[in-house]
């Protein structure tokens, strides 16, 4: 049951990128479009392609593209017109710092539901406007009408640390499939996927496979993705004289990887939830990662589904790598579980708890 179907406004960043963000908001705004819902989206920047799919039925606005003035004043101005003549009854920020022009737009429209959705830990450091997402989540408390965090771990962090005014909820992200994947086959392939930045980890990859590549000659190690420390890191894997971890950049076909990949690692210093990890044990892979905030500990039990290790362990998380490659009985036990684990995170649950928080 929802707020007589509603006009739901999504806020996002960029939908041209290939992120876990953009992807769990292709599901939930298809999603909710299919109950019913008028949905629309909002892209702050973009080249005017989404890369995930979205229905042909939600209109997108890009303001980098659209507005007549440059600037924050012209996104501003340009998201101040749009709201006064869409009317939405609800608008949802996919990120926090995207508060800092929301604000304004419930100003404008008082009535207008503002829910701030927030991607990130609360204790996750960004390397550019840090000081600025601390401000906007300390007026995002106070203002907005809603906050979804995406785990238990980080509600726990929102309660404790922060002066709410405003309703906390907590929502997981939805697996991207349906149905059910019966793995038939493998190939010696450790997969891994997400941003090449310092909070994916994959330098503590680097560090683990040095330790085991030259043993295990008929095994691979793919990295899906790009980010600001590419560059970094294949110079890193040059200099330790590895052959066999290769960065193939973004891919649109990642669910061919999952389906030969032998298993996944996640070597993550932070996270928010890790949409990979649902997507990677939807595929019947196990999963090692380390015990990061936040999400892991809420996704994989350990010994049964996946590895969680103790953060930066890198030789520890060699040697779980090694457990699985050295035993295909154990990977194919392990992956049974994690596909079967990942069933309570299916997309028509998620959207149920989303309707919950749509109630008015």
């Amino acid at each position: 049951m929802g707020i007589d179907h509603s006009k739901l406004l999504f806020f996002i960043g960029n939908m041209s990128h290939s992120g876990g963000t953009e992807r769990v908001l292709s599901v939930i705004a298809n999603g909710l479009l299919d109950r019913g819902y008028p949905v629309a989206v909002i892209s702050l920047w973009g080249n005017g392609r989404t890369f995930f799919e979205l229905n042909e039925n939600i209109k997108i606005y890009w303001v980098e593209r659209e507005r007549k003035k440059p600037g924050i004043t012209g996104n501003l101005q340009y998201l101040m017109a749009l709201i006064e003549r869409e009317k939405p009854d609800v608008l949802v920020d996919v990120d926090i710092i995207l508060g800092c022009y929301s604000i304004f737009l419930k100003h404008q429209r008082p009535q207008m539901c503002w829910i701030s959705w927030e991607n990130f830990n609360y204790y996750y450091h960004f390397e550019r406007n840090n000081l600025l997402r601390v401000f906007v989540r300390r007026m995002v408390a106070r203002y907005s009408d809603q906050l979804v965090v995406l785990t238990k771990e980080d509600q726990g962090y929102y309660q404790k640390k922060l002066n709410l005014r405003c309703a906390l909820s907590q929502i997981y992200n939805p697996v991207p499939y349906v149905g059910v994947f019966e793995k038939q086959e493998e190939a010696p392939l450790i997969f891994a996927a997400g941003r090449l930045t310092e909070a994916k980890g994959y330098d503590l990859l680097i560090d683990s496979w040095s330790l085991l590549e030259e043993k295990y000659s008929q095994w691979n190690v793919v990295v899906a993705g790009e980010g600001m420390d590419q560059k970094k890191l294949e110079k890193k894997v040059k200099d330790a004289g590895l052959q066999r971890i290769h960065f193939i950049g973004t891919v649109s076909d990642i669910e061919e990887y999952y389906k030969k990949a032998a298993f996944f690692v996640l070597p993550s210093r932070n996270e928010g939830f890790a949409m990979v990890l649902l997507e990677a044990m939807f595929f019947s892979l196990p999963v090692v990662c380390y015990s990061c905030k936040t999400g892991p500990k809420e996704v994989i039990t350990d010994g049964e589904s996946g590895f969680l290790l103790d953060p930066g362990d890198a030789e520890g998380f060699a040697g779980r790598m090694e457990l699985l490659m050295k035993d295909a009985k154990l990977r194919r036990e392990m992956g049974i579980h994690a596909a079967e684990s990942v069933r309570r995170f299916e997309k028509e649950h998620i959207l149920d708890e989303w309707e919950r928080i749509l109630v008015r």
